[in-house]
């Protein structure tokens, strides 16, 4: 190992590996942990907006099978669409404070760029086993504290 220098100018100890390692652990206890920070608040935001958004699809789907609404025109359906958009962009806008939040986000994400497919699809298995989809369904995994895969249950 080197003999350690002192530069005339130089006003600082050195800074042994010990000394930033204590450092870093006393830094790090201080710090509140995680889980503690994410259960805060009393509801993650994300969560209504995300149950609106879920309705809004739900209604949105059984509006467009009705007959006569074909072209999915509807004043029914319009607002049900209109529901969904705003509920969507809410979302964009917020972070999740809770894992409840970042399972919620998670699945959007799926909804919107997961696999392509119906699960019932010949193709659905091939789609779910590309890296992005398979990254995606561990953080909902991850967040909602189940297994499979987002929007199965």
């Amino acid at each position: 190992m080197p003999k350690d220098r002192v530069c005339a100018t130089d006003t600082a100890l050195p800074v042994t590996r010990r000394a930033a390692l204590t450092g870093a652990a006393a830094l790090a206890a201080s710090l509140p942990p995680a889980s503690s920070v994410m259960a805060g608040a009393s509801e993650d935001p994300i969560l209504p907006l995300y149950r609106e958004w879920v309705q809004a699809r739900k209604d949105w789907y059984a509006l467009a099978d009705l007959p006569g609404n074909e072209d999915w025109d509807s004043p029914e359906t319009i607002e049900a669409q209109d529901r969904e958009d705003r509920a969507f962009w809410a979302l964009c806008d917020l972070t999740p404070c809770s894992m409840e939040g970042v399972a919620a986000l998670a699945h959007v994400l799926w909804v919107l760029d997961g696999p392509s497919v119906v699960p019932t699809h010949p193709e659905y298995a091939d789609q779910c086993a590309w890296p992005e989809n398979r990254l995606l369904a561990a953080i909902w995994r991850a967040g909602s504290g189940q297994t499979g895969l987002p929007g199965a249950a």
